[in-house]
């Protein structure tokens, strides 16, 4: 319990580490710019393909056909998500530095962001890759487990995964490790601090959760319907149909005007998330660094004595009482001697 009690004394030293350090929200700031620009990428891509032309030649393809077009396009949705998630580690590698160095010497530096480019760049890159490589082969189990358990398993699993593997990159960067002593580190830290790091995890995520709008779930059963009465109701026939450029014309218009509006709730929701981000980043490095051990100090000041210390400490005052009282005695004596003289 004393543990849960200190994530608010780190809470408070990261808001004052956070107030004295405005450069931290640079980086985040530009991965914000990247994901607006590859968003509306995408979406300008879309509005120059939509086309009567364009899903009239879909609709007359072949399931083969669909298939191979749905596969290319989805190979360059994966090269825009593999070209950001790159950025982001790119971003990570340098902020870290920079939240390490807020917290050990209360201040940040100009090269400080470049420094952790050059030192944990590759690092974080393949220690990511090796926990997705981990994932693969255990999903089937996961999903099993989570099935077996009523979806229980699919909740708990995620926060203990996540739990123990939450100061690996925090540890790699501390103490400038490799990527299996800085997992190794993580795990052992968690193991000794797993209830205050859980609750700690849980606070984050679910600030993180409530500031990006909760994740929007979708019902899948709709959109499944959705597709199969598209299907059915737009044949070859309804896209001959004079009416469907004015009905492209449209959509076109809508795309444009949703663009904008799409990319200001980006930028506003990662702002928020970013405020929040940041602040829980700096509570994990303060925690690290403390490891949840300043309740043994506060612990032993809030310890009553006992019996024998109270009556030793009882004895101890009389002893100095006694000692006072003989050394005023004796300066009396002192100065009465010294006026007979």
């Amino acid at each position: 319990m004393n543990k849960i009690v200190l994530i608010f004394d780190y809470f408070k030293e990261a808001f004052h580490t956070n107030k004295k350090n405005k450069s931290l929200y640079k980086p985040q700031i530009a991965l914000i710019a990247v994901r607006v620009f590859l968003m509306l990428l995408v979406g300008i891509g879309v509005y120059r393909w939509i086309g009567v032309g364009n899903i009239t030649s879909i609709s007359a393809m072949r399931s083969e056909q669909i298939l191979g077009f749905m596969f290319s396009q989805g190979f360059k949705l994966l090269a825009i998500m593999l070209v950001y998630a790159l950025i982001s580690v790119i971003i990570e590698s340098g902020l870290l530095n920079m939240y390490k160095k807020a917290v050990t010497q209360g201040y940040t530096e100009s090269g400080d962001f470049k420094e952790g480019l050059s030192k944990y760049f590759l690092k974080l890159l393949l220690g990511e890759v090796l926990i997705i490589l981990c994932y693969i082969p255990i999903l089937p189990f996961y999903l099993l487990l989570g099935i077996v358990t009523l979806t229980v398993g699919l909740t708990v699993i995620p926060i203990v995964i996540g739990v123990f593997l939450t100061m690996w990159k925090i540890s790699l960067v501390m103490n400038d490790t490799g990527i299996f002593a800085a997992a190794k580190d993580s795990f052992g830290f968690a193991k000794r601090n797993f209830i205050p790091l859980a609750v700690l995890q849980i606070i984050h995520w679910a600030f993180i959760h409530a500031a990006s709008g909760g994740g929007g779930s979708s019902n899948i059963s709709n959109v499944n319907n959705f597709n199969n009465d598209f299907n059915q109701g737009f044949s070859n026939d309804f896209f001959a149909t004079p009416g469907m450029e004015e009905m492209i014309r449209i959509i076109k218009i809508v795309i444009a005007i949703l663009l904008p509006i799409i990319s200001i709730a980006i930028i506003a929701g990662s702002i928020i998330v970013m405020i929040f981000e940041v602040f829980f980043s700096l509570t994990l490095f303060v925690a690290y660094k403390n490891d949840f051990k300043v309740e043994e100090k506060q612990i032993a000041l809030l310890e009553e004595p006992t019996e024998v210390e109270a009556l030793e400490n009882h004895e101890a005052v009389e002893a100095n009482v006694t000692e006072a009282v003989d050394n005023q005695s004796d300066e009396e004596e002192t100065s009465d001697k010294e006026v007979e003289q």
